[in-house]
């Protein structure tokens, strides 16, 4: 299952760009717009994550900080602040902070962040194959047992579709030309039918999305060939 990261932060469009990353980095997002409401997503909803700004009116992050650990030591969060000061660090994370990004950020190193802490509070038993299991929406993928789902269902899909997906969902937004992706997936004995690999991803589709006339995550550039990226 993807894993859910609340993003805390009073100001819309930040919290719109890090959703945006984040779903087609394969997480869920939640949201709320300053502390109080971070308290009772952490209370009602099954969080994984939390990215907490620190600059909010009502209650800023340091407090929603002190009240996230009174209700869940072991919650990772991130501190997010324009602030630089070494102080302000240092007192995030004695606080109970798992790390702290300061403003500007690439939306890139936020994400290895998140994936950093998550592996640092996944329990030993529950770490192995962490690095295997491949996650985009609702599409996850096993790179260990070769299993596909979407949601709870289980796939049945061919070599080559399997191999294709990979190539696409390791690379969202990537463009491959249809000789790129005949290539990777079945080798050059196989480039003068390039155009089979129209069949195989209409194929794949009808197994993927849940309106394939409408795709969701593999999409056609014209002209070119095929990328992988879920629509906001």
């Amino acid at each position: 299952m993807a894993k859910v990261i609340a993003v805390v932060d009073d100001e819309e469009k930040i919290r719109d760009t890090i959703k945006a990353f984040l779903i087609n980095e394969g997480f869920t997002v939640v949201e709320a717009e300053n502390g109080e409401a971070a308290i009772q997503l952490v209370k009602n909803q099954s969080v994984d994550l939390v990215i907490l700004d620190v600059m909010m009116p009502i209650m800023d992050g340091f407090q929603a900080l002190r009240e996230i650990r009174m209700i869940s030591k072991k919650m990772p969060v991130i501190m997010l602040t324009a602030k630089t000061e070494e102080i302000d660090k240092l007192l995030g994370l004695e606080m109970g902070a798992d790390d702290y990004i300061t403003k500007p950020f690439s939306m890139r190193e936020l994400a290895a962040r998140i994936r950093t802490v998550l592996r640092r509070s996944t329990p030993e038993e529950e770490r192995e194959g962490l690095d295997e299991l491949l996650t985009r929406g609702d599409i996850e993928i096993n790179l260990s047992t070769y299993e596909v789902k979407v949601g709870e269902e289980l796939l049945n899909l061919t070599p080559t579709e399997y191999k294709i997906l990979v190539t696409l969902a390791q690379k969202p937004g990537r463009v491959y030309s249809r000789l790129q992706l005949m290539n990777s997936v079945m080798g050059e004995a196989y480039l003068n039918y390039e155009r089979s690999i129209d069949t195989h991803v209409s194929n794949l589709r009808k197994k993927v999305e849940s309106d394939p006339a409408h795709p969701e995550y593999i999409h056609t550039v014209y002209g070119i060939g095929y990328r992988f990226g879920k629509k906001q």
